[in-house]
C-alpha cells in the first residue's frame, strides 16, 4: 500500500490530526470543515473515520493533547466551570 516508511509516517500524521480535529470539532459548536455538518459528519468525512481508526489509547491521547493545548492558551471552557459540590 505504502512505497516507503516515509509515506507510512505520512498517513499516520494525517490520520492523528484528522483525530485531533474530530476532538476540536466534539469540544466546540462549529460546523465540520470538511463536511459542513454541524454537530454530526456524514457518512463520508473522513474526520469521523480517522477518529475511528485510533485505539481508545490513541484516542485518550488525542484527547489529552487538544486539552492541553486550549489549557496553554487559555481556551478551556472546563475550567470556567463551576466546581462540584460534594
Amino acid at each position: 500500500m505504502f512505497e516507503s516508511e516515509e509515506q507510512k509516517q505520512r498517513a499516520e500524521r494525517i490520520v492523528m490530526l484528522l483525530a485531533k480535529l474530530y476532538v476540536i470539532l466534539e469540544l466546540s459548536l462549529d460546523t465540520c470543515p470538511v463536511c459542513h455538518k454541524a454537530l454530526g459528519h456524514d457518512d463520508e468525512c473522513p474526520i469521523p473515520l480517522a477518529w475511528s481508526m485510533l485505539t481508545p489509547e490513541q484516542q485518550h491521547d488525542a484527547r489529552a493533547a487538544i486539552r492541553a493545548l486550549a489549557l496553554s492558551i487559555g481556551n478551556d471552557d472546563s475550567v470556567l466551570d463551576p466546581p462540584l459540590v460534594h
